[in-house]
């Protein structure tokens, strides 16, 4: 935590010690979570997962379960309420359906919820839920990733499918050193300290969502919209977010708490285990990459193909735009890059630190080391050649660019 110190201080924010007001609840464990905050005849829901691939719901066998002591009930396809998804949120881009929880009968991967069993404790609720017989009717699953899909798809996202200029097999054809490789990365998951937690509960005629999350105002849009309530019939509080990094915003746990708090009509809280998570809040998907490179005797980079391929749900595309770092790092008279995706059977991925920059520029830089080594010079030496003074992809001139500096100071 930072504290405040005494003496002589740098003007300005820069340099300057500040005082976090929360610094001495975090620190002295006064400080509380999602999923810590008490509240009157609490209720607790705890998520089912499906337990295939791949399939279809033919029956939840709800009759015993809410016979079991202290369950007050279970929602599923068949009775929860209907969710409008049909529109663009705040940060321009549709819901995950994984979010709108118990709308049909479909299972598009592992892990997909399909009920919430909610009860007057959380140990009556897990252990109703564990009990809770689901039988699927199985179809064949597809999980396979590889940089030969024939069905990968170039793929928007929040940047251009594809950037290009020149010829590249031209460039490629006439140049002294080439390297042509495939780069890989494994998929990474936020694992963050707090799981995701919510409490939902109805105040005169107003939803308030106590949640963890990265944007109060992001959650309340979204739910306002989901369930067709005026905006300003919605509150999300966030005390405290125990570590996010992409992770939080809308997931499965705030929308089922809602759906329950409506029928029961009383604060119903459900807390992800570390488990869930997994499948349900999105993760950075493993990438599969192909770097071309091309330069002349001196080193001068004449060609650059950046190609990144993720996969992505079923049921909803997200973009990990990984060739997006060659698009600012270096030119060439021919340079081309894509973002590719595949839809798979596996749970839909989504931001994480550094979103494509992280993946991307592992690929990028490790291929210019090994064009350094073919071309016999010095890895920064070969990186300060080919520092360009305008966009490679827009042409225009930067408006501050210190990575030569940065490269030599590292050197050094």
């Amino acid at each position: 935590m930072t504290t405040a110190t005494t003496g002589a201080t740098t003007a300005g924010a820069v340099g300057t010690a500040h005082t976090r007001v929360e610094g001495r609840d975090k620190v002295t464990g006064a400080a509380r979570y999602a999923g810590e905050i008490p509240f009157a005849d609490l209720a607790h829901g705890w998520l089912v997962l499906s337990t295939v691939a791949r399939g279809r719901i033919l029956s939840v066998d709800t009759g015993p379960v809410l016979g079991m002591p202290g369950v007050l009930t279970v929602l599923h396809h068949g009775n929860a309420p209907r969710l409008d998804t049909d529109y663009i949120g705040i940060l321009g881009v549709p819901p995950d359906p994984t979010a709108a929880v118990f709308q049909n009968d479909r299972v598009p991967h592992a892990g997909w919820p399909v009920a919430l069993v909610v009860a007057e404790t959380p140990e009556q609720a897990r252990e109703a839920a564990e009990r809770l017989v689901v039988t699927y009717e199985r179809e064949p699953h597809d999980i396979a990733l590889s940089g030969d899909r024939p069905d990968a798809y170039p793929a928007d996202g929040h940047m251009p499918a594809v950037t290009e200029k020149g010829d590249l097999e031209a460039e490629l054809a006439a140049c002294t050193h080439v390297v042509d490789a495939e780069y890989t990365t494994p998929e990474e998951h936020h694992a963050m300290m707090e799981p995701h937690a919510a409490t939902a509960r109805w105040d005169g005629g107003r939803l308030e969502v106590v949640d963890s999350n990265q944007g109060t105002t992001w959650v309340a849009d979204e739910l306002s919209r989901m369930f067709s309530l005026d905006a300003s019939a919605v509150r999300v509080r966030s005390e405290h977010v125990g570590g996010g990094f992409g992770s939080k915003g809308l997931r499965a746990h705030q929308v089922s708490a809602v759906m329950a708090a409506t029928e029961l009509q009383r604060p119903v809280r459900v807390v992800l285990t570390r488990r869930q998570m997994f499948s349900l809040t999105g993760y950075r998907s493993p990438t599969v990459q192909r770097v071309r490179l091309g330069a002349d005797a001196d080193g001068r980079l004449r060609a650059l193909e950046h190609r990144s391929l993720n996969q992505t749900s079923t049921v909803w595309e997200f973009v990990e735009p990984s060739a997006g770092a060659a698009r600012v790092m270096y030119d060439a008279d021919a340079h081309r890059t894509s973002n590719e995706v595949v839809r798979l059977d596996v749970p839909s991925p989504t931001w994480m630190r550094g979103p494509g920059e992280a993946p991307g520029s592992f690929a990028l830089e490790a291929a210019f080391d090994e064009l350094a080594e073919r071309c016999g010079v010095d890895p920064v030496e070969l990186r300060l050649r080919n520092d360009p003074e305008h966009g490679p992809v827009s042409g225009l001139p930067f408006a501050g660019r210190n990575l030569a500096a940065c490269f030599r100071e590292g050197a050094r």
